[in-house]
C-alpha cells in the first residue's frame, strides 16, 4: 500500500477513535447528569411531601384554635345569661354567691366524702328540729373505681328517726336540694315509740376535665 493511502487510513482510524472517546465521555456525562437529576428530584419530592404534611398539621392546629376561641366566646355568653337567671338567683346558698357558683355547688368537680357527710348532718338533718341521726356512712370511691366507672358519685346510707311530719320535711329538703341527691332505696320502720327512716342514695360529682398541650413531631 502506498504511503499516502496508509496515512489516510491512519487518520481515519484516529478520527474514529477520537469520535468513540468523545461519544463515551458524552454518554458518561449524560448518565452522570441524569443520575444527579434523579437524586435531586427524589430529594425535592420528599421535601414537598414533608412540607405538605407540616402545612396540613399546622392548618389543623389553627382550625382547632379558631374553634376553641369560638367555643370560649360562646361559653362567656352563656355565663352572662346564667348570671341573670332568676331561678338560679332564688336558690343561692348566700347573698354573696353568684348563680354560676350555685351550679358549681350543685355538681362539684372534686370528690369529698367528708364534706358530703357533714352537709347531710348539718344542712339536712340538723336543719329539721326533732330529728335524730341514728347512723350515717358515706362511701368514697377509689381512684380505680372512678377511672373505670362512667358515673362518678358518692354512695351513702342514712338512718334517722323522728316524727312522720319531720321525716317528710327531710325528704322535701332532699328534693329541693341544689346539689343532686338521688334516693335509690328507702325503708320506714316503726317501733319502740319512734319511726326510723333508712335511706340509701348517691350524690354525683363531675370530675374536672384536664387540657393538655402536646408537641407533635411530623416525620418526613
Amino acid at each position: 500500500m502506498p504511503s499516502g493511502e496508509q496515512d489516510v487510513a491512519i487518520r481515519k482510524r484516529q478520527q474514529i477513535d477520537s469520535s468513540k472517546k468523545t461519544m463515551f465521555f458524552f454518554v458518561a456525562g449524560a448518565a452522570f447528569l441524569a443520575g444527579v437529576a434523579l437524586v435531586v428530584s427524589i430529594f425535592l419530592i420528599q421535601q414537598i411531601i414533608f412540607h405538605s404534611k407540616v402545612i396540613a398539621t399546622k392548618n389543623g392546629t389553627v382550625s382547632t384554635l379558631h374553634s376553641n376561641i369560638s367555643n370560649a366566646k360562646e361559653l362567656k355568653d352563656n355565663i352572662r345569661v346564667l348570671e341573670t337567671n332568676d331561678a338560679l338567683k332564688s336558690v343561692k346558698s348566700s347573698d354573696d354567691s353568684s348563680p354560676l357558683q350555685t351550679i358549681l355547688d350543685a355538681l362539684p368537680a372534686e370528690p369529698n366524702a367528708d364534706a358530703l357527710g357533714a352537709a347531710l348532718q348539718q344542712k339536712f338533718i340538723g336543719a329539721v328540729p326533732g330529728l335524730t341521726l341514728e347512723s350515717l356512712t358515706v362511701d368514697a370511691a377509689s381512684a380505680g373505681e372512678r377511672e373505670s366507672s362512667s358515673e362518678s358519685a358518692h354512695k351513702f346510707n342514712l338512718s334517722v328517726s323522728g316524727a312522720p311530719d319531720k321525716l317528710k320535711e327531710l325528704m322535701e329538703r332532699f328534693e329541693k336540694s341544689i346539689r343532686v341527691i338521688e334516693i335509690t332505696a328507702m325503708e320506714i320502720q316503726a317501733g319502740d315509740g319512734k319511726v326510723v327512716l333508712n335511706i340509701q342514695g348517691k350524690v354525683p360529682y363531675n370530675p374536672a376535665q384536664a387540657i393538655t398541650l402536646e408537641n407533635k413531631v411530623v416525620k418526613p
